[in-house]
């Protein structure tokens, strides 16, 4: 199983302004501190406030906080909303395999991963800092 940085990005966010509940945090400073591109993560933090789990704050003092409580944000709901699929392999976008139907590989791998979201299913961002 393999996280999208888009996603590893996202959660290093929300740790840091779980961290600091009450703060704005400027995408510059989490740049900064990440030592990442800022561009790139001004993408992230605008997917996690088009998810609701962040809010936007304009201005000289802009940047985000938290739209809710570090114990409402659902690991898994972050990691859903964040990665475009969680295809582990081929076989899950692409039917053109010579193994399937009868592939058992598939099936072991869907397996993993509903334990993988199962786990993050049972922690907040509140669990995690």
């Amino acid at each position: 199983m393999h996280l999208t940085l888009h996603t590893d990005y996202a959660f290093r966010i929300l740790m840091a302004l779980g961290q600091a509940p009450d703060q704005i945090k400027s995408v510059d400073d989490l740049s900064r501190q990440f030592g990442v591109s800022k561009n790139h993560l001004m993408k992230v933090a605008r997917n996690l406030a088009a998810g609701g789990f962040v809010s936007t704050v304009r201005g000289r003092n802009g940047g985000v906080r938290l739209a809710m409580p570090a114990s409402e944000i659902n690991l898994k709901a972050v990691a859903l909303h964040m990665e475009p699929d969680f295809n582990i392999a081929e076989c899950f976008a692409n039917q053109n395999c010579t193994f399937l139907p009868r592939c058992r590989l598939k099936g072991v791998l869907g397996q993993a991963r509903f334990a993988f979201l199962q786990s993050l299913e049972g922690h907040n961002l509140q669990s995690i800092i």
